[in-house]
């Protein structure tokens, strides 16, 4: 018996006993409780720390009266697992619920879940949201997640992705030689091509990392630069929305399968509510953090339309490298991406 094996058949045991609804004597209790954990990355006060919080308040009111009463714990700012860690946490079921950097995803089925962080590729917040809610890429996510274990809850709002470093940087020649913080497949291509070295790490790391000179930059948001006090090691910002990032919100798919159906639509429900106040909030961070960031000593770049347009063009071997790879599925999901920003524009 694979460990993989063990691990699965020792959780759906104790999800049965935990669970334990139809088969318990009824003189016990007609309602069960589960304490669940919920488990992310980010401060409490992130975008994706009000998806979390949110969504465990909800589940607890939404299942008070269901077959099964679900009891919350929230695990902030990478307290069980970091984001590296995560993906494997949720597949186990070492964790009920957590985040998702898809950056950290690895394999053949993680391919066409690549365009996330594509860059430059959605023109608004409002076309972002369209393309993720779309059925294409909303069911093209759920069903390569399924194959790792995670059932798809939702997306939540990270916010935009910047260059931070300790040198100027406006334009794409500016990236030679410098080793920059990455994460994912894709950021990391986009730094090769730059002529940048890239690390991947945890962003738990960045700040050591930054202060001891072992990186000179960052693939990061502001929010995080912001959250995680990254002003204090880092010069100069860009302002472009290179990436405008969603991480994704899964349950473990072995504990999900377990659940009563409408224990299920309760925290499908809840899970709709967490991710409207994660995308209300990303927005109106991002709006303000910029300014809050040069307040605190960052030189932070608002780039001209040709020296976007330079890095837009930068970035566009990604993209053919995406549709060769994914062929029809990556297609669908391109589609609907180019529909979402027609619907809205940018200003």
């Amino acid at each position: 018996m694979t460990k993989t094996t063990q691990t699965r058949r020792g959780f759906l045991a104790l999800s049965t006993a935990t669970l334990g609804v139809m088969a318990a004597p009824a003189l016990v209790r007609a309602q069960s409780e589960q304490v669940i954990k919920i488990a992310y990355n980010l401060p409490e006060h992130h975008a994706t720390g009000t998806y979390f919080e949110t969504l465990a308040k909800e589940i607890a009111a939404r299942t008070a009266e269901t077959s099964v009463k679900l009891v919350p714990q929230t695990f902030p700012d990478g307290q069980l697992y970091n984001d590296t860690q995560l993906p494997d946490a949720i597949s186990t079921g070492a964790t009920h619920i957590g985040q998702v950097n898809l950056g950290f995803m690895a394999g053949r089925d993680a391919q066409l879940m690549r365009v996330w962080a594509m860059p430059f590729l959605y023109d608004t917040w409002e076309a972002e949201w369209a393309a993720e809610d779309s059925p294409a890429m909303r069911n093209a996510f759920a069903t390569q997640l399924a194959k790792y274990d995670h059932q798809m809850l939702g997306w939540m709002a990270y916010g935009t992705v910047e260059i931070y470093t300790n040198s100027p940087v406006r334009l794409p020649s500016d990236m030679q030689g410098l080793k920059m913080r990455s994460f994912g497949l894709d950021a990391t291509q986009l730094l090769s091509t730059l002529g940048a070295s890239p690390v991947t790490m945890s962003s738990q790391e960045v700040y050591q990392a930054m202060q001891r000179g072992t990186i000179d930059g960052c693939l990061t948001g502001p929010s995080s630069v912001l959250s995680r006090k990254l002003f204090e090691v880092t010069k100069y910002g860009t302002n472009v929305a290179m990436m405008r990032l969603p991480f994704v919100a899964s349950a473990s798919k072995m504990w999900w399968d377990m659940l009563p159906e409408d224990v299920k639509t309760a925290v499908g429900e809840a899970a709709m509510v967490a991710q409207k106040a994660s995308r209300d909030q990303g927005k109106a961070d991002s709006e303000r953090v910029a300014d809050r960031l040069r307040e605190a000593g960052v030189d932070v770049a608002d780039l001209t339309p040709e020296e976007r347009k330079a890095w837009g063009e930068a970035a566009a071997p990604l993209l053919a490298d995406y549709k060769a790879k994914t062929g029809e599925a990556g297609a669908d999901i391109l589609a609907a991406v180019a529909a979402a920003n027609a619907a809205h524009p940018a200003s």
